[in-house]
């Protein structure tokens, strides 16, 4: 699946490529940092990039999920997904009660599969973080993210193929 989607934005320009990689909730940061170095792109035009990218997609959802989420079950539409959706954030509630923000933002911070920006948009929504508060979780989430991303991808742990990016 990487390979399918990293040559579908095979002809784009390197930092819309790592905007993009970056956006993906499969992906993010995990994902951006490493393609955009791939290609030989500097850490100072691959960071701002990425984490632009992480954060700003992510803002929808902390605007919006609530009441779309809402309209959509009146409706009876996506109602199965939106309840697992919702109870996989609320799963995270002992840790949001327990460490409210910091939770949230490790939360974000931690570079692994189903972790991240778009998951702690939704955590953050779930529990009605204040605007603000959320936003700034997930800023200092993805630059945490994107600091151990940097670091592994520097050391060899996180690494694309220049062939593959």
């Amino acid at each position: 699946m990487r390979e399918a989607i990293l040559e579908a934005l095979g002809n784009l320009p390197d930092p819309v490529v790592v905007a993009i990689v970056s956006a993906l909730p499969i992906f993010e940061v995990r994902g951006g940092i490493p393609v955009g170095m791939a290609k030989g792109m500097s850490l100072t035009e691959i960071l701002p990039i990425a984490i632009a990218a992480n954060v700003l997609i992510v803002v929808p959802i902390l605007l919006w999920f609530n009441p779309v989420a809402d309209w959509l079950m009146q409706r009876g539409i996506l109602t199965g997904i939106i309840k697992r959706l919702i109870a996989r954030a609320r799963s995270k509630k002992p840790m949001v009660d327990k460490h409210g923000v910091w939770a949230v933002t490790l939360f974000v911070a931690i570079p692994l599969p189903v972790t991240g920006a778009w998951t702690g948009a939704l955590v953050a929504s779930v529990f009605e973080m204040d605007f603000w508060r959320a936003v700034a979780c997930m800023v200092l989430g993805v630059m945490i993210a994107s600091a151990i991303v940097t670091a592994l991808s520097l050391a060899g742990f996180y690494t694309y193929h220049a062939a593959t990016a």
